[in-house]
């Protein structure tokens, strides 16, 4: 039985310690991805027989149980089918179908084996993360990445001696929460979509949680500035031992080339020490697609959907 508990702040090192290790740099398995986003998913969580078990407690309804795929040893293969039968009990108990959201394709594969033929299998292009290794955004090599490098040797020029690189600290949560909300009511002019606006909107509440436990999240970030205004800020936080996640880049639209510089500096300053970093998903926004895909990523961790038939 799997007796599924809401998400606290006490649970993050249990669950860092699974998703650490069999979590692949996604990240949507990183705890501050389900405590910033619990509005929006609610996970709960639940350890037995070492194996971390998530549920989406709001994206379930009367037919469906929605989870993501169970963490511990990938190569364990009876340990991870009895895991996902236990998942399969927790749901039929219920009269449930099992659903399980951005499964890795390694996460699919293995159902797809352990469980032939009792599932519908759908691609979940617009979850797909982007993962860069840190020293290509750093170093911008070849004639693919030349214009951004050229772009933000511009930049420091064109600024010299009127930008200001800090690390985020608490004193400037406040200026950062106002920064913030003028760039949604900026955005959500630009952008009238109303799925986009309330993607944003749920990214904005996971920022103003983000900054209210910043510490105790582990989070970390750059702060920029030109002539002592606020230009923009980047937060993210380690995925893995070798992995970085860059969870929040917003940088003054009036600015050109704002949002590079603001990477560049951010994988230089917080992600020593790291080979990859992962820049997450564009939720199929076509302009964010286009800008995370002209950093030509060392690979895509793509994204699948499964629903029991």
């Amino acid at each position: 039985m799997l007796d599924f508990q809401p998400l606290t702040l006490d649970m993050k090192g249990m669950i860092d310690g699974y998703t650490f290790k069999y979590g692949e740099n996604s990240c949507q398995h990183s705890f501050v991805s389900s405590f910033c986003l619990y509005n929006k998913y609610g996970d709960m969580f639940c350890e037995n027989e070492n194996f971390l078990f998530t549920l989406r407690s709001k994206r379930c309804n009367d037919k469906e149980r929605v989870y993501l795929f169970p963490h511990g040893d990938f190569e364990n293969s009876d340990g991870i089918k009895n895991a996902l039968q236990k998942i399969f009990d927790d749901a039929h108990e219920k009269n449930c179908r099992v659903k399980f959201e951005t499964l890795t394709e390694r996460a699919k594969n293995i159902v797809e084996n352990l469980f032939p033929g009792k599932f519908l299998v759908a691609s979940s292009r617009d979850y797909g993360e982007y993962i860069y290794k840190v020293e290509k955004l750093i170093n911008l090599p070849g004639g693919e990445l030349a214009k951004k490098r050229t772009n933000i040797h511009k930049f420091f020029r064109d600024y010299k001696g009127r930008y200001k690189i800090e690390k985020i600290n608490p004193e400037y949560f406040l200026d950062i929460l106002e920064f913030q909300s003028k760039w949604l009511e900026q955005k959500n002019l630009i952008d009238p979509d109303p799925l986009h606006q309330t993607q944003l909107n749920f990214e904005n509440e996971e920022i103003k949680i983000a900054l209210n436990n910043f510490e105790s999240l582990g989070l970390s970030g750059i702060i920029f500035f030109i002539d002592e205004k606020l230009c923009g800020y980047v937060i993210g936080l380690p995925l893995s031992k070798n992995c970085f996640d860059e969870i929040v880049n917003k940088g003054d639209r009036n600015i050109p080339n704002i949002s590079r510089v603001l990477i560049h500096e951010f994988v230089k300053i917080c992600c020593n020490g790291y080979e990859y970093i992962n820049r997450e998903e564009d939720l199929g926004v076509e302009g964010l697609r286009q800008i995370k895909t002209d950093y030509r990523p060392d690979f895509i961790i793509n994204k699948f959907i499964l629903t029991e038939y």
